[in-house]
């Protein structure tokens, strides 16, 4: 059960890492284009109010691409956390699983054990009653 969880937390985390890096990569398409008309804009001769403006607009990007970079590393982090809660969880059940199969061949050889001594004891009783009966009759 922990490891199912521990399995579903990864691949949450995983969703958000990939969520992340999408919203990452669109920022970065919007800077290139905020820097290419900036620079048309500057070619161009364009009045200074809006060269401003596009630098503005460039450097809130350049921001946003910042925390946005924050946020992919700490997915990503977030990641890394998962996956190694989830090799600890599969470690867990693996070594429940080695336990109860050495219980189970313990059982098993128990069962075999009392069977024998069983078998054993019929066979030593059949023996013991043959000859009973064979000795006075000779």
């Amino acid at each position: 059960r922990e490891e199912n969880e521990t399995a579903i937390g990864l691949a949450r985390a995983r969703q958000t890492a990939d969520e992340a890096r999408r919203a990452r990569e669109d920022l970065e398409a919007v800077q290139e284009a905020g820097r290419t008309r900036l620079s048309q804009a500057h070619g161009a001769g364009g009045p200074v109010g809006h060269l401003q403006n596009l630098a503005l607009v460039v450097g809130s990007v350049d921001a946003l691409l910042r925390e946005a970079d924050d946020e992919c590393q700490k997915a990503d982090e977030e990641v890394v956390e998962s996956i190694k809660a989830y090799h600890v969880a599969f470690r867990q059940r693996r070594s429940i699983d080695q336990l109860r199969d050495r219980h189970l061949e313990t059982w098993r050889s128990e069962q075999t054990k009392s069977e024998q001594k069983t078998m054993d004891e019929v066979a030593l009783t059949r023996h013991t009653r043959g000859n009973a009966a064979s000795t006075p009759g000779e």
